[in-house]
């Protein structure tokens, strides 16, 4: 199955030999009544306060996000309400019983012993579904080896009937999986599952998620991680995409793939000239091929790897440098201009080729603040302003978008009109001009080698920061943030603000309080406000808060600031480790 959108129009689907794409929740084929991520369907989280047994233990609290495999209870729930749920969907063979989507595998004393048993965490989960599947031999029950549980159990066979749904979700897409082989790859746990089954369905996959309109030059590594599929003895393969309209040229990739799935030995350089000159007409198809042959060029000579929930902005310095988002605009150019004379569909096909592109150089130039490649421009009056360009090309960027069908530029959210007022506000406010821009500030703990923002000065440069956590934010693990800002002269000063991200899933929390400071001499400090913040587990994506401190007015030199590490992780999310706390302007008035 290739789970894109060209395959859920069933001509397509027909023509190129693959199962027709039901998109919707477990729409995904008739034959499957249950589709991944499926034990909160049998043991609903409301049930924790009743039964906390049947949840996962975390150091050593009970977690509502998975189940306890080695509960009887559990078992016992999930096989009635099967049972129910087969009643229902007679027809269909395949059913999934599995974890769900995060790594809050169960501690619990016999959950662990298993595991370890095992060499695996997949160990306590397949022994479960033996159990389960052992109620139903006339069925199918697919369950998943994914990122924790990638690993096969070293003691325990799946049964017959039961299917391995092994997921490479992991993958660096800029070499073929192939290429790593060694304990602990994803190479190694293929061959190891072979060994002991080959009811095994390979989860690939083949975008980047977050941003589902990034050029993502992945197409030369199709061929080789499919061959590896079929040499494994592999005989399914769901190849995920994405399924609703719009994404980075999904008729390329989708016809990539669902020839290869069939003949993984096809000469793929004739295939991609032949779709390009067919898809794009003869005139401007030579010259998107050249651009996708550059792009996996520039990739190759990086030497970075591309992995499915990374921002383009990893890229800023290898295929997507403004250097080469120049050399690819010029050839997306020579492509429309050679498709003028071409019937109206080549036209439209070739626009929608350029989103892509136009997408890169808005998130490159926003990672490059106060460069002659970034967002910003100074005016006459030597105050950083958007330039007109970027202006123009956001909104062209979002007409286009929306008329070529895209409804969301990440897997879960973000609609190109959302995209368009969040950039829009970027513009306006992206930009801080305040008594602490370009001053000396030091710092009592250093952030951290790897989250320095980009450089010692990242918290007083002027430019704020997106909610991207890689790009211009400090940070700290386990410790506090404490500054000292010199402003050179005494100025008065009446606020202070601080931007803080909260991204729970990375392990990014808000501080607990903020405190800021100010002296003349550096050595005498008077207090000019503090905030407490409360702890909360979050809902949403990734968000920025502004704190803002305000006394009264006062002369003086120097700002100290102090924000609270949370430290420890809080049980609630699950794992154990120290909270990172990320800053990234503060902003003297």
């Amino acid at each position: 199955m290739v789970y894109y959108s060209p395959a859920t129009d069933s001509t397509w689907a027909v023509q190129h030999h693959v199962r027709q794409v039901t998109p919707g929740f477990d729409g995904v084929d008739p034959d499957w009544g249950l589709w991944v991520h499926t034990m909160h369907r049998f043991v609903p989280e409301n049930l924790i306060d009743a039964h906390p047994e049947y949840f996962a233990e975390r150091n050593g609290v009970r977690m509502p996000d998975q189940v306890c495999f080695s509960n009887q209870a559990v078992l016992r729930i999930t096989v009635d309400s099967l049972r129910d749920m087969m009643r229902r969907k007679p027809n269909a063979t395949y059913w999934s019983v599995s974890q769900l989507d995060n790594f809050n595998y169960c501690q619990c004393a016999q959950c662990s012993r298993t595991d370890s048993l095992e060499g695996s965490h997949s160990g306590s989960i397949i022994r479960f579904v033996n159990q389960v599947a052992d109620s139903f031999p006339d069925k199918v029950i697919s369950t998943l080896a994914y990122q924790y549980s990638r690993t096969a159990p070293k003691l325990t066979k799946p049964r017959p009937n039961v299917n391995i749904m092994l997921c490479s979700i992991e993958e660096d897409r800029s070499k073929p999986i192939a290429s790593r082989e060694g304990p602990g790859s994803f190479t190694a746990d293929l061959y190891a599952w072979s060994k002991l089954t080959h009811n095994i369905i390979v989860w690939d996959y083949v975008i980047n998620f977050w941003h589902l309109l990034a050029p993502f030059p992945n197409w030369k590594v199709l061929q080789p991680n499919i061959q590896l599929f079929r040499d494994a003895g592999v005989p399914m393969v769901f190849e995920q995409g994405l399924s609703g309209p719009g994404g980075e040229m999904p008729e390329f990739r989708a016809t990539l793939l669902a020839d290869l799935l069939w003949n993984p030995d096809l000469n793929v350089d004739s295939l991609r000239t032949a779709f390009m000159n067919t898809f794009y007409g003869p005139a401007a198809g030579p010259y998107i091929d050249e651009y996708t042959r550059l792009m996996e060029h520039e990739l190759e000579k990086s030497g970075l790897p591309l992995t499915l929930y990374e921002h383009p902005q990893a890229h800023k310095n290898g295929y997507l440098s403004p250097a080469n988002l120049a050399r690819y605009k010029t050839l997306l150019t020579s492509a429309e201009a050679a498709a003028m004379d071409e019937a109206p569909l080549f036209q439209q096909r070739v626009k929608a080729a350029q989103l892509p592109l136009m997408y890169a150089e808005l998130e490159i130039a926003r990672a490059l603040p106060g460069t002659p490649n970034g967002l910003f421009e100074k005016n006459a009056h030597g105050q950083w302003q958007a330039k007109s360009y970027y202006t123009t090309l956001l909104d062209t960027f979002t007409v286009r978008a929306k008329r070529h069908g895209n409804i969301l530029l990440h897997e879960t959210r973000l609609t190109p009109d959302e995209y368009q007022a969040q950039f829009s506000a970027y513009l306006r406010n992206g930009v801080v001009n305040d008594l602490a821009v370009g001053k000396k500030i030091s710092f009592t703990t250093p952030p951290a080698a790897k989250y320095t923002g980009g450089s010692p000065n990242a918290l007083v440069d002027g430019f704020r920061a997106s909610t991207n956590y890689q790009f211009a934010w400090q940070g700290w693990s386990g410790q506090d943030l404490a500054a000292v800002i010199d402003l050179g002269t005494a100025q008065h000063v009446s606020s202070v603000g601080m931007g803080f991200l909260e991204d729970q899933a990375s392990w990014i929390f808000l501080p607990k309080e903020v405190q800021a400071e100010t002296s003349a001499d550096g050595k005498h400090w008077s207090a000019l406000g503090e905030q407490e913040i409360p702890l909360a587990k979050q809902e949403g994506p990734p968000n920025i808060r502004e704190v803002t401190l305000q006394g009264h007015a006062r002369s003086a030199r120097y700002v100290r600031v102090t924000a609270k590490n949370l430290g420890p992780l809080p049980a609630f999310h699950g794992s154990k480790g120290n909270c990172w706390l990320f800053c990234d302007e503060v902003v003297v008035r």
